[in-house]
């Protein structure tokens, strides 16, 4: 099993800047790309309301969306913390050599922290 934790602003994550967009919260992380099959799991959270995201996985054959974009992102019932009995956002199998494209959308006039628990088996 293999975890990671991304928030924005931190440990090579982009800021979600007011009215931002970061494409690939994933990009450069070691979970980006899946050297083996296996299934993952994905909780997140956000310090504010309005924070969306998308998911997709990329291969040599095309793009495959997991969640759609503008999916809400929930806010953090304690800001700064995930909990994994209320943050679940979604779990799936990824076949290997895909690609983990999860993007999040600020649609706020003011920066938010969004943070992101990845566990794969």
């Amino acid at each position: 099993m293999q975890s990671l934790m991304v928030q924005t602003g931190s440990a090579g994550v982009p800021a979600l800047a007011a009215n931002g967009t970061i494409i690939n919260v994933l990009s450069g992380q070691p979970i980006e790309i899946f050297s083996e099959a296996g299934t993952i799991t994905i909780y997140g959270n956000a310090d504010a309301i309005g924070v969306t995201m998308s998911l997709s996985m990329a291969s040599g054959l095309g793009i495959e969306t997991v969640v759609a974009p503008g999916s809400v992102v929930s806010v953090a019932s304690t800001a700064g913390k995930i909990k994994v009995n209320e943050d679940f956002l979604i779990q799936f199998a990824v076949a290997a050599g895909k690609r983990l494209i999860l993007g999040l959308v600020n649609t706020t006039a003011a920066a938010i922290v969004a943070r992101m628990l990845l566990v794969a088996t």
